[in-house]
């Protein structure tokens, strides 16, 4: 399928432009004929080697969001829906996100729903997006539905750059503490030991510790390095297999931070979208179905997996939730306020907006302390090297009174 642009005028005299899908120009002018429209002008928007390669292109979680955002906007100004995805596609000059709205507006002249339309680009839009969309299509509520997922998606924008912020820093301090560790090692103590050589004197213990670890970066280092390289491409390779994610998984959420910031974050994640799914007119079942694949823990999926059996068989969701022991009890708590008071969604909503802020408390306290903690242990690895360097002076002087 190629996209042409069109220019043609009706049988009223009413000139109109827009642009339509088919497998080549002849295709074209003959849809635009029986669409009782004479032809102006056609012309091809993309070669197909070139809409392939803007399809095969990620699209951004920011691009994503920017595009609901828009479709929102004009959806609740009554714009009928193949206008509202043409002009949002047409603020998108450089991003790939351009040609995927043109193709599903194509597509939504052709008379497909735009959630059908939306199924061809499954990297643009993943199966949770359409599933709402699909659902606010059946409900009628496709403008309140766009506005619900732009805010969910500028709520996920929001809590990513928290965690990029939360973790950037002290990666950066721990790259430069290692590479000034590194430098002195290989570059600084070589030169002083060989000055320690004409002294002629027995070097202090820390001396030669010092001295032998500069040997072994010296010696070693490159080999050392490569073996933590396949290290890293080995673990990545295993982490692929499912029962090996599964049991480290597992482990992760054992280590007394890590694993309760995995946790939280996982369970925000999954609130967050059971209330977006619930809102939009899912039942519960269903959406812990769907909310499900959120989850980047596969041990809390696994988990998800058997509360969704159990809900299945008449358990409220509350409880079966409340079995798995991988979520807060505050989220449970208020699943379970919720199911009293006959609104699950604000209930998840709630334990959602409560989570991400709980993260993000954390974290900066988190953060506060590991800074500091980095630089004086980068201090300490620095004082060390320089009294190994100056011991064997000050001996020299002392042996020299």
């Amino acid at each position: 399928m190629e996209t042409f642009y069109y220019a043609a005028i009706s049988k009223d005299g009413v000139r109109s432009k827009g642009s339509l899908a088919a497998p080549n120009a002849r295709e074209a002018r003959d849809i635009l004929r029986g669409r009782g429209l004479s032809l102006l002008q056609i012309k091809k928007a993309r070669t197909q080697s070139s809409e392939r390669w803007s399809y095969a292109r990620k699209i951004s979680h920011k691009d994503r969001t920017l595009a609901t955002r828009q479709m929102a906007i004009l959806l609740d100004a009554a714009t009928p829906v193949e206008e509202a995805v043409k002009v949002t596609a047409l603020q998108f000059e450089k991003s790939p996100m351009r040609a995927v709205l043109l193709d599903v507006r194509a597509k939504v002249l052709e008379g497909q729903r735009l959630s059908t339309a939306l199924q061809a680009h499954p990297k643009a839009f993943p199966f949770l997006y359409r599933a709402m969309v699909s659902s606010a299509e059946s409900s009628g509520q496709l403008a309140p539905v766009m506005e619900r997922l732009a805010v969910d998606l500028e709520a996920a924008q929001r809590l990513r750059r928290k965690i990029l912020a939360a973790t950037i820093y002290p990666c950066v301090l721990t790259v430069v503490a290692l590479l000034v560790v590194c430098i002195l090692m290989v570059a600084v103590v070589p030169k002083v030991v060989v000055q320690f050589e004409s002294f002629g004197q027995d070097l202090p213990g820390l001396t030669k510790a010092v001295i032998a670890v500069s040997s072994g970066f010296q010696n070693y280092g490159l080999v050392g390095a490569a073996l933590i390289v396949a290290f890293g491409f080995g673990l990545f390779q295993l982490l692929k297999r499912p029962s090996v994610k599964l049991r480290w998984d597992r482990r992760m959420l054992r280590l007394p931070m890590i694993g309760r910031f995995a946790r939280d974050l996982n369970a925000a994640r999954f609130s967050r979208t059971m209330a977006s799914l619930i809102n939009s007119g899912t039942p519960s079942l269903p959406a812990m179905e769907a909310a499900k694949h959120t989850l980047k823990n596969t041990a809390i999926r696994a988990s998800v997996n058997e509360a969704v059996t159990k809900v299945r068989g008449g358990v409220p969701v509350s409880q079966a939730l409340r079995q798995t022991k991988m979520f807060p009890p505050l989220v449970t708590q208020m699943v379970a306020g919720g199911e009293a008071g006959g609104d699950v969604g604000l209930m998840f909503s709630k334990a959602a907006d409560y989570l991400e802020e709980e993260f993000e408390s954390t974290t900066t306290v988190f953060t506060s302390l590991l800074e500091p903690m980095i630089i004086i242990f980068l201090s300490l690895i620095v004082l060390l090297i320089i009294g190994a360097i100056f011991l064997p002076i000050l001996q020299l002087n002392t042996l020299a009174y």
